[in-house]
């Protein structure tokens, strides 16, 4: 069995979320289904089709008026019947969310939408997208992604928020990734890490590597990386004093790190949000 890959999701430094538009004739190949997981959450509105979402252990089967959501770092995939296809996907930052308000699904979530709830999230998947492609300012996506978000867990119901993560290939990841997602902004030496772990130094790196592409160092300052791209987005906090709070020992070496990563200084990120 091949290993999940580890998707990069085109989520540019300091944006909450993505809307893309699929439709694909009926005498298009099928899309083969691949196991993947990636940082961004996503929400898929199915238009048209039908098929099985497949998440962790759960299975979902999906109808047009459908919508389906896998958590952050899930592993998943999708397998459409034969025919016409097309689905709306909003893949966003987990962390843009306030989670006071919104309480996110912890494990993976479908529901056939009533004509009123369809209509409702519809508008405002297409609201977000034009948002978006307006490069409206973050703090206003951010709204609108809300709202998109709270219409979809209450079509998931009460119940949405208490499932479990099914044991997978990540399984022996799970309790760093939930250490970092509570607190991105957490430095963790690699020994402190693979003890969250249950694992030794040694095996926990050549593990990690194998599962996410990268070393935990790198991955860890790119997780500081994009927290601070979010608060330079949504906030006038000073740069500085960011840098200080994602823990870089000085202004001028955040910079660097930033600009090294995204191509694009702090100010400049900031300047066009």
């Amino acid at each position: 069995m091949l290993l999940p890959l580890s998707e990069p999701v085109p989520l540019l430094p300091g944006v909450a979320a993505r809307v893309e538009h699929v439709r694909q004739p009926a005498e298009m190949p099928v899309p083969q289904p691949f196991l993947h997981f990636h940082g961004p959450a996503e929400l898929v509105l199915i238009e048209e089709g039908a098929g099985q979402f497949i998440c962790e252990a759960s299975r979902h089967r999906f109808v047009p008026g459908t919508i389906l959501y896998a958590p952050s770092m899930a592993i998943h995939d999708f397998a459409f019947s034969p025919g016409a296809r097309g689905w709306t996907l909003i893949q966003f930052d987990p962390h843009s969310v306030d989670r006071q308000a919104i309480t996110l699904p912890s494990a993976a979530q479908g529901a056939i939408l009533d004509p009123e709830a369809l209509a409702r999230i519809s508008m405002l998947a297409q609201w977000l997208a034009k948002s978006i492609a307006d490069h409206a300012q973050q703090r206003a996506v951010v709204v609108q992604l809300e709202a998109l978000v709270l219409a979809a867990v209450q079509a998931f119901g009460p119940d949405s928020a208490d499932g479990m993560m099914a044991h997978s290939s990540l399984s022996k990841f799970r309790p760093l990734l939930d250490r970092l997602d509570g607190d991105p902004a957490l430095t963790l030496r690699l020994h402190q890490a693979a003890t969250l772990c249950a694992m030794s130094p040694s095996y926990f790196s050549r593990r990690f590597k194998q599962a996410f592409g990268i070393g935990f160092i790198e991955y860890q300052a790119r997780l500081k990386l994009q927290q601070a791209a979010r608060i330079l987005a949504t906030s006038d906090e000073p740069v500085s004093q960011i840098a200080y709070r994602m823990g870089f020992r000085s202004h001028a070496y955040f910079s660097h790190c930033f600009k090294t990563v995204f191509g694009v200084s702090p100010s400049r990120l900031r300047s066009r949000s």
